[in-house]
């Protein structure tokens, strides 16, 4: 940069006439001519707006001053009201149009960089809220595996829980079953007591011996009756009946006897 502030209009104008091998010199504020006496062409001045014709209208302050007034590595650039730091230096300098606009509206060109570096900090932070966004949806699908996982083995549980209530189910009704055919013996068994107490007492007292066998007789085919209701698997309806046919025989048989 000390090196631009040291540019004047005379040496950027010589650089460029260098550049291109003219036999040019400066006459006065900027016009031209060339070694044979006549003004340049009017296309050779549209170059008075570049950037380089355009330093040498840039009001540096000089190292020294700079020095000795503390300012340091800062300097300023005037255009009636407007100032420019370093940075918005670069950018200006770095940019053709606004080098000229700032030639004509200062204000305009620090609205501009203004607009540029709201735009700028605007899109730092859609990018870092991109990057929370991305983070946080990371997270989402981390747990939704884990919860994806976690309902899996729920299900699975479920199911094996959903079969034990179906097996216990089935031995519930089995047992109902049970109970009701062991109710449905018991009062057969209670009926055909009752049947027999009272044909032995239609009877009379024939033969006191041969009823008091047939009541111990009765009597015992009673408790084994019992017994075998207590145990976990009931009598069949058929065998039931096979028993009671065959101790009415044996009654009718034991009755013969007695009247013999």
């Amino acid at each position: 940069m000390d090196v631009l502030n040291s540019s004047s209009p005379d040496s950027s104008a010589k650089a460029d006439s260098s550049e291109n091998g003219d036999s040019e010199e400066w006459v006065g504020a900027g016009v031209k001519r060339s070694a044979a006496g006549e003004p340049a062409m009017a296309g050779r001045h549209a170059r008075s707006l570049s950037v380089d014709s355009l330093m040498g209208r840039f009001n540096f302050a000089s190292p020294g001053g700079a020095a000795a007034n503390g300012a340091g590595g800062m300097f300023s650039l005037e255009f009636g009201s407007g100032e420019f730091s370093p940075a918005e230096m670069k950018k200006i300098m770095a940019d053709e149009k606004l080098a000229e606009m700032a030639l004509a509206d200062p204000k305009r060109v620090k609205r501009v960089l203004a607009n540029r570096q709201s735009a700028a900090r605007s899109k730092e932070r859609k990018m870092r809220y991109i990057v929370e966004l991305e983070q946080k949806v990371q997270i989402l699908q981390t747990e939704a595996t884990t919860l994806a996982a976690q309902i899996n083995l729920l299900q699975r549980d479920s199911s094996a829980v959903a079969t034990q209530n179906n097996e216990l189910r089935f031995r519930l009704q089995a047992m109902e079953q049970q109970a009701q055919l062991r109710d449905a013996l018991n009062e057969a068994l209670t009926g055909e007591v009752q049947r027999l107490k009272i044909a032995t007492i239609e009877l009379g007292i024939g033969d006191s011996c041969s009823s008091n066998g047939m009541a111990q007789q009765h009597n015992l085919m009673f408790q084994q009756q019992q017994q075998q209701l207590q145990q976990a698997t009931p009598i069949p309806f058929y065998q039931l009946q096979h028993q009671q046919q065959q101790q009415q025989q044996n009654g009718t048989a034991n009755k013969h006897e007695s009247r013999e």
